[in-house]
């Protein structure tokens, strides 16, 4: 019997040190994900709570906010509060609007992933144009298909038009039901239908509807693996590689090709739902003004940089579509590709330990967009 205690001795001694170690390279940054698990976090200070108890899955259009709360959000290269309205929104009331407000759609960049309020690019543009901008972006994999969803349920709140936030990095497989078949079957989100219309959202039978992102429908060891230790670190970023997640992770100064939706085209019908997608919410806009923003990452940008023909990208179909849809006769839709507009240093664009816009990368597009929409004249807007 002693060599099973010494086997047992062993595997303890594996576990404790590939904790140590996790712990250490989290400290330095060096996986993919570093984060504090939560049981290290201090998640009641002063009034407000852990982003987890602010993350929901219960509406229609599933990742979403709880109404009326303030939490705080870190990771290792921020640490910030973030507020919700009465419908759940990042953003102030959105009672006594004038008419001449904008919504926004999108996901986390729209929602200012990582950034304090006055620091996102909607409230940059929102102070530029002298309008309000209605954010209704949302980071948990927030797709087409859910944007659709949710301008569906609020399109009645007064606005004059819209700014739509495309991320093609994920955006293409954000809403797809055989990636997410093979991926996760646990969260309640929409997913574009396999047969029939596919803009009538397809639901996981195991899905259920969740008040936060810390509850779990089977209580897993998974779970508990994030919340207690830094392992969980390794764990994330070991899986981000196998999936293909990992492609913010980027030193632009290196000379091969990274993986980005820009050149390495989406499948037929990854392009279509997309588009199918956003061509329902041009419908939904009942003839309102429209501008989509096209938004390179880390890997698009590297991509782009060591392209002998840089502009390939925009002989796609999901590229062709965004042009064609500013020949509709009955609104006037434009298309700003944030790509042809990048700085000579990009790397300030974005968080160190993350793949989204730091300040100054919110700031750069801001200050582009409402430039643009000054310019084109798009939106009715005091000059």
């Amino acid at each position: 019997m002693k060599w099973i205690k010494n086997f047992f001795i062993v595997i303890l001694v594996a576990i404790l040190s590939f904790e140590a170690l996790s712990f250490a390279a989290t400290k330095f940054n060096l996986f993919l994900v570093n984060e504090t698990p939560l049981i290290y976090k201090s998640t009641a200070i002063g009034d407000f709570q852990d982003i987890a108890y602010g993350r929901t899955e219960r509406d229609k259009w599933g990742a979403w906010h709880v109404d009326n709360l303030k939490v705080r959000h870190s990771k290792s290269c921020f640490d910030i509060t973030m507020t919700f309205n009465e419908v759940g929104a990042r953003d102030d009331s959105f009672t006594n609007l004038p008419t001449t407000s904008l919504i926004l759609l999108g996901d986390s960049f729209a929602e200012g992933f990582g950034v304090m309020k006055d620091k996102t690019s909607e409230r940059l543009i929102e102070e530029w144009l002298g309008v309000p901008v209605l954010n209704f972006g949302a980071s948990g994999n927030f797709g087409p298909l859910q944007e659709l969803l949710i301008y569906e349920e609020f399109k009645d709140l007064p606005h004059q038009g819209l700014i739509v936030y495309v991320l093609p990095d994920n955006d293409f497989t954000d809403n797809d039901l055989e990636v997410w078949r093979n991926k996760d079957q646990t969260r309640y989100r929409p997913y574009f239908s396999q047969s029939g219309d596919p803009l009538i959202p397809y639901y996981f039978p195991t899905a259920v509807p969740r008040d936060n992102f810390l509850s779990s429908s089977h209580g897993s060891i998974k779970q508990i693996i994030r919340e207690y230790f830094w392992s969980a670190n390794a764990l994330r970023s070991i899986l981000m590689l196998i999936r293909g997640d990992a492609q913010y992770v980027v030193n632009e100064q290196d000379n091969y090709l990274v993986h980005s939706y820009f050149y390495d085209y989406p499948s037929d019908k990854q392009q279509s739902h997309l588009i199918s997608a956003y061509e329902a919410i041009l419908q939904a806009a009942d003839n309102k003004n429209v501008l989509f923003v096209l938004i390179p990452r880390i890997n698009d940008i590297a991509r782009w940089k060591n392209e002998s023909d840089r502009d390939n990208y925009q002989h796609s179909y999901w590229y062709q579509s965004f042009i064609n849809f500013q020949n509709r006769s009955e609104q006037k839709v434009e298309l700003l590709n944030l790509i042809e507009y990048l700085p000579s240093k990009t790397k300030e664009l974005f968080f160190e330990c993350d793949g989204h816009w730091s300040p100054q990368g919110n700031k750069w597009a801001a200050d582009i967009i409402s430039n643009f929409i000054k310019d084109k004249n798009l939106f009715e807007i005091e000059r």
